[in-house]
Order: C-alpha cells, then structure tokens, then sequence
C-alpha cells in the first residue's frame, strides 16, 4: 500500500506515481502502486512477447466482471442496514 496523502517533490504536487523495474531479465513485468486511493499498474513487456490489443481487452473484462461482483455483494449489506 503506497501513500494515502498528497506528496511533493522539490515543491511541487506529485499527481500520479509509478514503480517499474527497467533492464530486468524478465519477459513480463507488472508493478503494482497504490498513491492517495488509487492503484497503478505498471506493465513492462519484451517486444512482441504479448499482443498488446489481447492484453487491453482482458484486462478491461476483468475489471468488469470485478466491478460487477463487487457491485453485486454489496447490495445484500446494503438492504440489511
């Protein structure tokens, strides 16, 4: 978990921040960050290792059906309170 309140740098807001490892020998990297609430998700990935559009798309049905579950659980609790 990263940090949840407001940094600067040099004076300056930091808006967004991002972990990443360059030069590892890895095929595949993925680094994940939370900053003020809100995960980032670095991927990093050998040239033509991954079909960038195919990797888009699952990523985008999983969310959805996350988002959809996670929706869906909270209805219950909701209706008991």
């Amino acid at each position: 978990m990263g940090p949840i309140e407001k940094m600067t740098l040099a004076n300056r807001p930091v808006k967004g921040l991002y972990f990443t490892v360059a030069g590892a020998p890895q095929s595949l990297c993925v680094a994940l960050l939370s900053y003020m609430g809100n995960l980032r998700v670095a991927l990093g990935a050998e040239r033509g290792f991954i079909d960038a559009q195919k990797l888009k798309n699952c990523i985008e049905n999983a969310f959805q059906m996350i988002f959809k579950a996670a929706c869906e659980s909270s209805t219950p609790q909701q209706e008991r309170e």
